[in-house]
């Protein structure tokens, strides 16, 4: 279970690092490409299901706070409040991938708990 043939020719403990290292971006390129490997297969999809929503919270809460900034009186504070959810998330994101890398390195058959139960085997 941890070192099985791939499709791009990498090895699959390497693989299973880059569909967190990049984010969703390298999960969806690996989920598209790889067809080999159902273990680095599982892995991009939960990539795609924890890094897609966090990083659509992320983009939101520094949109918002860069648009709701510009209103009179209450702007400044809507501005930090929504600033300081932004790094929040920001730093969840780095927090998690740098967990899960860790994870998909040394235990080829980790699963997020919650994640895990809602995606398909």
């Amino acid at each position: 279970m941890g070192d099985g043939p791939t499709t791009l020719g990498l090895s699959e403990r390497l693989e299973r690092v880059l569909a967190y290292l990049f984010l969703w971006v390298g999960a969806l390129i690996l989920f598209l490409i790889e067809r080999r490997n159902q273990n680095v297969q599982w892995h991009a999809k939960q990539s795609m299901a924890v890094f897609g929503p966090l990083c659509i919270l992320w983009w939101l809460a520094g949109f918002l706070g860069g648009v709701l900034s510009h209103i009179p009186l209450i702007g400044f504070l809507l501005g930090i409040a929504f600033g300081f959810l932004a790094s929040v998330f920001f730093w969840v994101i780095i927090i998690l991938a740098v967990w899960l890398i860790i994870m998909a390195w040394f235990r080829p058959a980790y699963r997020l708990p919650f994640i895990s139960n809602w995606l398909r085997y």
